[in-house]
C-alpha cells in the first residue's frame, strides 16, 4: 500500500512543479526573445530541451525509477534512467539502468515531441535472484535491447510517453526475441 502512496506522491509532485513553472514562463520568454534579437536573420539558436521522467508502471511494481532525456541534435535526444527496488511479482531485489537514443519524426521533432523511434539497452542486476523450478540459483543479470516506436505528448511542462516495440530479452538465463512496451511521465526543465 505504501508503494501506491509513493506513486501518487510522484504524480502530485509533477503537477505542483508544473504549477510553479507557470510563474517563470514569462521570464523564460523574455530571455528567449533577447537571445533571438542577438542573432542575425535566419540563424535562430537551437533551443536546448531536457526533462526528468519516471516510469509509473515500474513504480507500481515496486521499482523506483528516475530518468533524464536531453536534446542533442535537431530531432535527436539521448535518454537514460536508473532504478532500484523489490519486485512485487517475485520478490526479487534489483538495480537497473537504461541508456538509449531517440529520433523524433514529424513537425514537432525539433521540440522532442510527437512520434519517434528509440533504440535502447537496459541492464538489470539482481541482488537476490531466487531459484528456478529445479532449485538452481537464477542468473543475477538480465537485460533487454529494444527497437521501439512511440509518441510523446507534451502539455506545458508535463510530458507523457508511450512506446511499443520488439527486443532481445534476457532473464533467468534465457534469451528470446519478445515484444516490449514502456510508459513514462516527465517534467520539462
Amino acid at each position: 500500500m505504501n508503494k501506491i502512496y509513493l506513486t501518487l506522491l510522484f504524480a502530485l509532485s509533477f503537477c505542483l512543479i508544473n504549477a510553479q513553472s507557470i510563474v517563470f514562463e514569462n521570464i523564460d520568454e523574455i530571455a528567449d526573445t533577447k537571445e533571438i534579437e542577438k542573432t542575425t536573420t535566419g540563424t535562430l539558436p537551437d533551443k536546448k530541451i531536457s526533462e526528468l521522467h519516471t516510469r509509473p508502471i515500474s513504480l507500481l511494481q515496486g521499482i523506483y525509477t528516475i530518468g533524464y532525456e536531453t536534446k542533442i541534435a535537431s530531432a535527436t535526444s539521448l535518454l537514460f534512467d536508473v532504478g532500484a527496488g523489490t519486485s512485487l511479482f517475485d520478490g526479487s531485489t534489483l538495480v537497473t539502468g537504461m541508456m538509449g537514443i531517440r529520433y523524433y519524426l514529424g513537425p514537432y521533432a525539433d521540440q522532442i515531441s510527437g512520434n519517434f523511434i528509440t533504440f535502447r539497452h537496459r541492464s538489470r542486476w539482481y541482488t537476490n535472484p531466487g531459484e528456478n523450478a529445479l532449485g538452481e540459483e537464477n542468473d543475477p543479470y538480465g537485460a533487454n535491447t529494444n527497437f521501439m516506436f512511440g509518441r510523446k505528448f507534451v502539455n506545458g511542462k508535463i510530458s507523457a510517453t508511450a512506446e511499443v516495440g520488439v527486443g532481445r530479452q534476457t532473464w533467468l538465463g534465457v534469451t528470446a526475441l519478445l515484444p516490449t512496451w514502456a510508459v513514462t511521465l516527465g517534467f520539462r526543465l
